[in-house]
């Protein structure tokens, strides 16, 4: 789950609503345990992520931020060899420090469960005391805090349960005494080495021996040739003395369902006697009726030891001690290598949905697209509603079916949904990256939309990024975009979704807006919008698509060309063969001040006269222009500098382009001649 970040995004976007919907206040991470350089890495990516989207929806929600936490071990390779501690700490709000399984019945010597300290030498085997050292509540803690978790945050485990022996020899019942293996299973818990509090406490009062260990600050018992290493209420407190001396953050207890939650077991009638005692000494809260404590020194039997020699015990490989059950093991692999080939010439048709709202023969719908004529169709646009990508109007989603049925006679198409344009703006592109989880939400769930739509890809047509921050957010969308499409390709198994974006002509709006280099890591194709040079905004005639511009053009005007905008991608850091240049097939048309003079820069008052079709002043589609130049004393000029036709009769004055080039893209196909010959594509 954690070796790639879409695996990792698709894990944390389900786990926020899953945590929402059912009123948690957080997420504990309990990993067991991160191994290695891959898996260090992978788990501070984890605990990054999980922490900047618990931030970025709380802002969202207007709720408070949900708490991450994490259990962690406490065995010293463990530790090292599996944490980044300062990174994991400045992500966490409180670090769970696992004190206690520092040994049990994976071990063939006896052993306290949660030592507060380590025992002397005088108990441990002289070739193993320095290791054995380590292993107590106090050396766990301060490790950490060594490593840079700061003490405010460091939670340590205080057990609800102990850990139990078969002694090898019943008259040897000291620490480190032989053991054949782990005690008998306990009458509810049901697991051999193992017991809850209550059963402890039932087999005290059923006549084992308590024994407090001075060094350890805890107490163990021995029953036969049953020895058993647990916490009671006496050491509970003397840990709470510890804690608060330290300064470490408060307690963490495992588990609330195995002290005695019942308070008929253990004495006192006390319900859970042990948390009630963390409770008292870190929190002030005084038990009811003031009970007391139960001493089990007086409850039950006690034994005196005397210091003897210890038999030698058997060597054990530490990482047996501290590994006593098989650690998650998460495999990473290398990114696979990609390798560019050669492209064939690509032809990306947009489709219009308002096209199929024209009136009589200018309908366009998704029965009228050749399949034979573009490698990708690309139907603008989808919408944004709760800055979820989903269906315009009702009635879409039979148009997305048809688009995306012409798979089905060529196989070799590709069929992609855009989302934005100039109607939509940029206004919800910025509300949707301005915050984290808001756009990761968009991104994990427009995976699903395609895929249910069954969509190759995703066209981004935000027009226009502008500034430093929309530039810094246009990328992150990308990138999340392209990581998410790439994790969920390998994830299930299916083609890669393809990502593509329309992108200005103009080299202002490039420069204000667009970190090409960056932006080019993660596109599939750049559809330049080389077109809407000129138009009716403007109170001269210019052509809508000039390749070149005229020798007698401004230095301003000369970068208002196809030719020029192409380049400056390049120039920028974009790969040729990914930019798809823009082709209209529609032109733009003025309405002349004086019909004798209608040269490019002849003055305009304003747009053309509209189209039947269209019905928008200053546009007219290609199958429009075609009827415009069927109609009496219309004049056909070839422009040989700009290499474009433009067209006058009367005061009317249209242009457009018809230019054959490699790779491009076509805005948009419904407005070429599609009832005719398909005249422009049919070029391309």
């Amino acid at each position: 789950m954690s070796s790639t970040r879409y695996n990792r995004q698709t894990f944390i976007y389900s786990a926020v609503p899953f945590l929402r919907a059912r009123n948690f206040d957080g997420l504990d991470m309990d990993w067991e345990y991160p191994k290695g350089n891959d898996d260090k890495k992978n788990f501070v990516a984890l605990l990054k992520e999980l922490r900047e989207a618990f931030e970025a929806e709380a802002q969202e929600v207007k709720k408070p931020r949900l708490l991450l936490t994490a259990a962690v071990p406490v065995g010293p390779d463990n530790i090292k060899g599996g944490y980044d501690v300062p990174a994991v700490a400045s992500y966490l709000d409180f670090i769970n420090v696992m004190a206690y399984d520092f040994h049990g019945k994976w071990e063939r010597e006896t052993g306290h469960n949660a030592p507060l300290y380590a025992p002397s030498s005088v108990y441990a085997p002289s070739s193993d005391s320095e290791w054995r050292k380590q292993l107590s509540v106090d050396n766990a803690a301060s490790l950490w805090a060594r490593l840079g978790a700061p003490k405010d945050k460091l939670i340590i485990g205080m057990p609800t349960y102990g850990r139990s022996f078969t002694l090898s020899n019943p008259a040897n019942f000291k620490v480190n005494s032989p053991a054949s293996g782990g005690g008998k299973a306990g009458e509810y818990t049901k697991e051999s080495g193992f017991l809850a509090y209550y059963e402890i406490c039932e087999m005290l009062k059923n006549g084992a021996t308590y024994i407090w260990d001075d060094e350890m600050k805890v107490p163990y018992m021995v029953a036969g040739d049953q020895w058993v290493g647990f916490d009671d209420e006496r050491s509970i407190r003397n840990k709470m003395q510890w804690l608060k001396t330290n300064g470490y953050g408060g307690a963490m207890v495992w588990t609330v369902d195995m002290d005695d939650f019942t308070g008929t077991v253990c004495g006192g009638d006390v319900k859970y006697p042990l948390i009630g005692a963390i409770r008292e000494e870190l929190k002030g809260v005084k038990r009811a009726n003031n009970a007391k404590d139960v001493d089990w020194s007086k409850v039950a039997k006690t034994a005196i030891l005397e210091v003897v020699t210890q038999p030698s015990a058997m060597k054990i490989d530490p990482s047996e001690v501290i590994s006593k059950v098989k650690k998650l093991q998460i495999a990473t692999t290398a990114p696979s290598t990609v390798i560019e080939k050669a492209r064939p010439s690509q032809i990306l048709c947009y489709m219009t949905s308002w096209s199929q709202k024209r009136p009589g023969l200018g309908k366009f719908t998704p029965d009228n697209i050749d399949y034979s004529l573009c490698t990708h169709v690309i139907y603008a646009f989808g919408t944004l509603k709760d800055n979820r990508l989903t269906i315009g109007e009702d009635d879409e989603a039979e148009s997305y079916a048809k688009v995306v049925a012409l798979k089905e006679k060529n196989p070799a198409l590709k069929v992609l949904l855009a989302i934005g344009g100039w109607a939509f703006g940029s206004t919800p592109f910025k509300e949707l990256t301005s915050n984290v989880f808001r756009m990761n939400q968009f991104v994990y769930e427009a995976i699903e939309f395609l895929r249910e739509y069954k969509f190759d890809g995703l066209d981004v047509d935000w027009e226009y990024p502008r500034g430093a921050e929309d530039k810094s957010a246009y990328v992150s969308l990308l990138k999340e975009l392209r990581t998410a499409f790439e994790g969920e390709a390998k994830t299930a198994g299916q083609p890669r979704l393809l990502l593509t974006a329309a992108v200005p002509a103009s080299f202002e709006a490039i420069a204000a807006g667009y970190d090409v280099p960056e932006i080019s890591k993660y596109l599939d194709f750049i559809n330049v919008m080389t077109y809407d040079f000129h138009g009716q905004w403007e109170r001269q005639v210019g052509h809508n698509s000039p390749l070149h511009p005229l020798e007698s053009a401004t230095s301003y005007q000369k970068k208002l060309t196809v030719d020029y905008s192409a380049r400056e991608w390049v120039k920028q850091g974009a790969p040729k063969e990914k930019l798809m240049i823009g082709m209209p097939t529609y032109g733009r048309s003025f309405t002349l001040v004086d019909a004798s003079k209608f040269d490019i820069g002849a003055p305009a008052s304003g747009g053309g006269t509209p189209g039947k079709f269209t019905g928008e002043a200053g546009f007219m589609s290609y199958y429009e222009i075609c009827e415009f130049l069927r109609i009496e004393n219309t004049t056909l000029v070839w422009d040989n500098e700009q290499q474009v036709p433009f067209a006058y009769r009367g005061d009317q004055w249209m242009a457009w382009l018809k230019k054959k080039i490699r790779g491009i893209m076509v805005w948009s196909i419904d407005m070429d001649d599609f009832r005719g010959s398909a005249d422009l594509v049919n070029i391309l």
